[in-house]
């Protein structure tokens, strides 16, 4: 069954090319063997500049390290062809190489391990008598998940050391081994979930997956895109604009245009105005570009909402309502709610998509067990009743580890419930409406639980398990499920059985954790984190965490009702906007941009997302398809050009040893 939704995202998003009729390539063993070598260097590049500097890749998607590396690769690979075609990569392998590097970079992220090795030993090491650690809960957090060693952690946050001695790799090994066997579950999971839901979503529904337009053009074979003078004049206009403003952070008296995020809500100071808060405008190049490629409903719903609650903070000051402060909870405590209102509207979005694919699934779990045969399944990459299998067998894994660390079994169905819940939604917005900075922060399943029951009737080792998982729950930025749905999406745009790149997404998350632990533990001890040759990351990501407990432990909290339904009322919203959509295709408010409205992305990209939403409709317009199909290299080359020059010049900052400019977020 098509929802209204996607098929207004078609025709709003159309397909730059159409699909290719080649030989049916594969994944090959160099094509992997190239990808782990280049997952070495880009997750300590990731490090370099997430960690030790300030710039967030892996943030928004598609990630600017893995589009660079792929420009670089590609750009390599046709000079090989022109030489020797036999020696070229094909244009499998080099979705592989970008599927892998998605994959990897996702893993070892500002949102993923570079949490989880922040928070391992830091309650260790900053235990005092002050904050009380030790009498509250340190002989309750497993020493197989982290480490202990006062040596080895001393030198981790001190610095002016090596990983590679004894004293300090030792303490490391276990808990190491113990998360990497995790992690490789999890992302084994919800590639189950990915597997079941492939063929929904891009073959019956045919989602258009805006956010890998790019690197599907820039591995065609023909090097198409390289020949056109629209892209090039893209980037020309974004790498010079970038160019000059690298130079003016080295020399200020070089004039630029500044076009990295700044704060406009300062100047604002006369009430009820001021309750608008931050109000950040930059104007990305990259987000500009992708905003064109976004069905124009969301792109518009996006800035409108973003403005609609702007108003309704203004409102609230006006009329008192900011006052109405609720005791208890984890979610927001204040009117007008809007992190309750935006978990409901994720839950309603959910709910929706799922009773679109409701005759699907149905027809899967037939097939899958009642040999009905339902379903064609010779082109998944599972058989469905290996996928399912494969998800309830991953689920039970991942539940009796949690049940180690000692979290009750009740707590340990609803988490990862939500969690799964989120991983799906967070593939269907990129699948359908490509959205790139999906951060969905307070998004974790521990917030509704507290939220729900409060900590005062939670006992202490289920708290401790929400710390502990914190590292993949504080932020879904970077999240591996979408990429592991693309990698399906791209998989089937290059002619390749999706069950080769499920083996190569499957290698991809064994050896993320390894090479991620690598990169990150040989920078600690070389740096310290403690010190100042690391950002504030290094130390922030387990200071928030375990303080957190802490503040659980010291200062309970009951159940928020209030909060609750505020929850209930953003799932009726968010269903509501749904079903009007359903009903009258000329409605254009997107439930998803309600949801999204709160968020962190919107906030640094609702001017992007406006100038390439009004650049979008006026293409469309006065121009049409053709004319839109005409522009996209043009937009293209904005994403190229900023990303290639940008990324030069944090690599020129990581060579010198010099702070250099990011323009991505970009320092305020």
């Amino acid at each position: 069954m098509e929802t209204p939704t996607a098929s207004k995202t078609r025709e709003s998003t159309p397909r730059t090319t159409a699909a290719p009729a080649v030989r049916a390539d594969r994944v090959t063993p160099r094509a992997i063997i190239l990808s782990l070598i280049l997952a070495v260097i880009n997750d300590y590049w990731i490090v370099q500049i997430e960690v030790v500097r300030y710039s967030f890749a892996t943030y928004a998607a598609p990630f600017y390290n893995c589009i660079f590396t792929l420009l670089i690769v590609t750009t390599a690979n046709l000079l090989v062809r022109r030489m020797n075609p036999r020696l070229a990569l094909t244009r499998t392998e080099l979705v592989t190489v970008y599927v892998m590097l998605s994959i990897t970079s996702a893993v070892c992220s500002h949102n993923m391990m570079e949490i989880l090795v922040s928070l391992m030993g830091y309650a260790f090491f900053f235990q005092s008598p002050e904050n009380g650690w030790g009498k509250l809960f340190i002989d309750r957090v497993p020493k197989w998940l982290t480490v202990s060693d006062m040596e080895s952690l001393k030198n981790f946050y001190y610095g002016n050391s090596t990983l590679y001695d004894p004293v300090n790799y030792t303490a490391w090994i276990v808990p190491v081994l113990s998360w990497s066997v995790f992690t490789a579950v999890l992302l084994f999971t919800m590639l189950c979930v990915n597997s079941i839901l492939r063929k929904q979503w891009v073959e019956s529904e045919r989602l258009t997956f805006p956010v890998i337009m790019l690197p599907l053009e820039m591995t065609e074979e023909t090097g198409s895109l390289f020949r056109n003078r629209y892209m090039w004049i893209g980037f020309a206009i974004a790498g010079t604009i970038t160019f000059v403003a690298g130079l003016n952070y080295l020399y200020p008296s070089v004039p630029c245009l500044r076009i990295v995020r700044q704060n406009f809500g300062q100047y604002i100071v006369t009430p009820p105005w001021n309750a608008m808060g931050a109000i950040i405008v930059g104007f990305y190049f990259w987000a500009i570009a992708i905003a064109f490629m976004m069905p124009l409903e969301l792109s518009f719903s996006c800035w409108f909402f973003y403005w609609l609650i702007k108003m309704e903070l203004v409102a609230s000051r006006s009329m008192g309502l900011h006052e109405m402060n609720i005791v208890g909870g984890s979610f927001d405590r204040t009117y007008p709610f809007l992190i309750s209102q935006s978990y409901g509207a994720y839950l309603g979005f959910f709910v929706m998509s799922m009773w679109a694919g409701r005759h699907y699934l149905k027809r899967v779990f037939r097939t899958a067990f009642l040999g009905a045969q339902e379903e064609d399944e010779s082109r998944e990459a599972l058989s469905y009743r290996s996928a399912i299998l494969g998800l309830i067998g991953g689920l039970l894994f991942l539940g009796a580890f949690a049940y180690k660390m000692g979290m009750t079994i009740p707590v340990i169905i609803v988490f990862y419930v939500l969690y799964l819940v989120f991983a799906v939604t967070i593939s269907r917005i990129r699948a359908e409406l490509g959205f790139p900075t999906h951060d969905m922060h307070q998004m974790s399943p521990a917030y509704p639980i507290t939220t729900a029951v409060g900590t005062e009737n939670i006992d202490t080792q289920n708290l401790v398990g929400f710390s502990l998982f914190h590292w993949f729950n504080r932020n879904y930025a970077s999240h591996p499920s979408p990429h592991q749905l693309e990698s399906y999406k791209l998989s089937e745009r290059v002619n390749n059985p999706a069950r080769q790149m499920f083996v190569a997404v499957m290698i991809a998350g064994i050896f993320a954790l390894p090479i991620g632990f690598l990169n990150l533990l040989h920078t600690y001890y070389q740096n310290g984190g403690a010190t100042a040759n690391m950002e504030m990351w290094a130390l922030q990501f387990g200071s928030e965490c375990w303080n957190r407990l802490g503040g659980w432990m010291k200062q309970p909290t009951p159940p928020s009702p209030l909060s609750m339904g505020f929850v209930g009322v953003g799932f009726g919203i968010s269903t509501l906007l749904a079903w009007l959509r359903m009903r009258f295709f000329w409605f254009p408010f997107h439930p998803l941009a309600y949801a999204l409205g709160p968020s962190w992305g919107i906030s640094q990209l609702w001017m992007p997302i406006f100038i390439g939403s009004t650049a979008k409709f006026i293409t469309l317009r006065f121009g049409g398809l053709k004319q839109y199909r005409k522009a996209l290299p043009f937009f293209f080359g904005l994403i190229l050009g900023e990303i290639t020059i940008g990324s030069l010049w944090t690599i020129i900052g990581i060579v010198l040893g010099i702070p250099t400019y990011d323009f991505w977020p970009g320092k305020m």
